[in-house]
């Protein structure tokens, strides 16, 4: 989110004390991430400790994203960030209309800003591997989400061009979205039917699922400021999911982006992942659906960003409508999904 949200300073300060027994002397909006329904703040404490604070809103909270990192963690697996629980031993607390959660402050980079050594993506596929591997219990794999191939705001795709077809346009940023959207629409039709055709394929055929991060790019690794290069951080469980282990490789095998990850760190990753035992199989399919189901639900996110969020000011939804554009250049999603090694055609 890249403004703060409707939700005072104080009321938040007063829930990191009644829930935290924290004092907080400062509290810094911090504007990050592609989310619009995700705040987070800098909170420095009256004793000088820092932590994360974030704040998600209610409708799209999920309760999984901050029980499966504490889960992780406490089984042992390394470079899991997980919530710090409040003083009755809860991982969140509802303040108004969002869920607050609070973390370790980090003091680091961000992993596609300043590369992973190779030891790094040794490193984050041997973890991926152990991620995969995990079995949960009955009661925490009952409450996580389950793969059901359709993809994420499909439906937002439909109303978007009911949107645009009725010309009604309340700005400019709704007025250039519906011309860039009717010059690409030929192509925006083929990347949502081919998601839906390898999606019903996929779903029929019934693979075993995997425990799933589901969002594991280089954006959302936390380099620390270690002289060992070893202590990093995998952050932002908020989409994790039982799906097929692709839904995560595909983050490495080809990325979501143009030069997100070169071919010697998906190597280096594979080596970690593979545990020395040879070549990890991936199915193609699986690999494909997952490339078009992301390019389907980032189209849609900042087309709802533009149209259906009134809330937001018009420098957020100017941002939305460059971020949709960026989409369909060479090397970016649209492009790789397109050209991927097998679809559904």
């Amino acid at each position: 989110m890249y403004e703060p949200p409707n939700l005072a300073g104080e009321t938040i300060a007063g829930a990191l004390f009644a829930h935290y027994a924290i004092s907080a002397d400062a509290l810094t909006f911090l504007p990050l991430g592609n989310d619009s329904a995700t705040a987070v703040y800098r909170v420095r404490a009256s004793g000088g400790t820092e932590y994360f604070l974030k704040l998600r809103a209610g409708a799209s909270f999920s309760a999984p994203s901050l029980l499966i990192p504490r889960y992780l963690q406490d089984q042992g697996l390394p470079h899991i960030l997980a919530p710090l629980p409040t003083v009755a031993q809860a991982l969140w607390v509802v303040v108004d209309d969002f869920a607050l959660t609070l973390y370790p402050y980090i003091d680091g980079r961000i992993g596609a800003e300043v590369g992973l050594t190779e030891q790094q993506w040794r490193a984050f596929g041997a973890l991926m591997r152990q991620v995969h591997a995990v079995r949960l219990p009955p009661a925490l794999a009952q409450i996580v989400p389950r793969e059901r191939f359709i993809p994420s705001r499909r439906n937002v795709i439909d109303e978007l061009e009911a949107a645009i077809a009725r010309q009604a346009f309340a700005n400019a940023a709704e007025r250039e979205l519906a011309a860039f959207w009717q010059a690409r629409r030929d192509v925006i039709r083929q990347v949502v039917d081919r998601a839906d055709r390898l999606g019903e394929r996929l779903r029929q055929a019934a693979a075993p699922l995997a425990l799933c991060h589901a969002d594991m790019h280089p954006w959302n690794v936390l380099l620390e400021a270690d002289p060992t290069g070893e202590q990093w951080w995998l952050v932002d469980w908020d989409e994790t999911i039982l799906a097929l282990k692709e839904r995560d490789l595909m983050f490495v095998v080809g990325s979501i982006g143009r030069d997100l990850v070169k071919p010697q760190e998906t190597a280096c990753f594979m080596q970690g992942y593979g545990d020395g035992e040879g070549a990890t199989p991936i199915d193609l399919d699986a690999l494909t659906y997952y490339r078009y189901a992301w390019a389907v639900q980032d189209i849609a996110a900042y087309g709802e960003e533009v149209f259906f969020l009134p809330d937001r000011s018009e420098d957020s939804r100017r941002k939305a409508l460059q971020g949709l554009m960026s989409l369909f250049e060479p090397g970016n999603i649209v492009d790789l999904a397109l050209s991927s090694a097998r679809s559904a055609a």
